[in-house]
């Protein structure tokens, strides 16, 4: 991965929004509830795919092409790349269209769509504890009890 996050950001952004200008023109009057992700590190494609596991759209992120690191490695950059954009798409509300379901959720997947990470999960009713609004809360809960029982003994 180069230091080009904010152009591959851009790219990753345009081609999330194509797709889900798709979706929402879809004629048939479907709705989805998830999206699928795939990425190829040799080929440096990245793929959108519905529920009904039918290709959506589909881009080629250059600097992914026969990248260096190991899997895992890549695997980790390119989940890290796919949450800043989804969180961007969010904050623009892109999600809020009526043609998605809650919950709604795009996953990372390998080609026999088994699911890597869990990259964006919404839900209006459901708070996640993996949100990053709760991440620490453990922490801080200890903190508060230890606090308040201090003068316990």
């Amino acid at each position: 991965m180069s230091a080009n996050n904010a152009k591959i950001q851009a790219v990753i952004e345009t081609t999330f929004n194509s797709a889900i200008n798709k979706l929402a023109a879809n004629e048939a009057g479907n709705c989805y509830s998830d999206l699928y992700v795939q990425v190829d590190a040799e080929s440096g494609e990245l793929l959108i795919y519905d529920e009904e596991d039918a290709l959506v759209e589909k881009t080629i992120i250059f600097d992914w092409v026969n990248t260096t690191c190991d899997d895992d490695k890549f695997t980790q950059q390119v989940s890290a790349t796919l949450k800043a954009v989804l969180a961007v798409l969010v904050t623009k509300k892109v999600f809020d269209n009526p043609c998605f379901l809650k919950p709604f959720s795009v996953s990372l997947t390998d080609e026999d769509f088994s699911v890597i990470e869990e990259l964006l999960f919404l839900d209006d009713e459901n708070l996640r504890l993996d949100d990053p609004l709760l991440k620490d809360l453990d922490a801080d809960l200890d903190d508060f009890l230890a606090k308040l029982l201090s003068d316990v003994k």
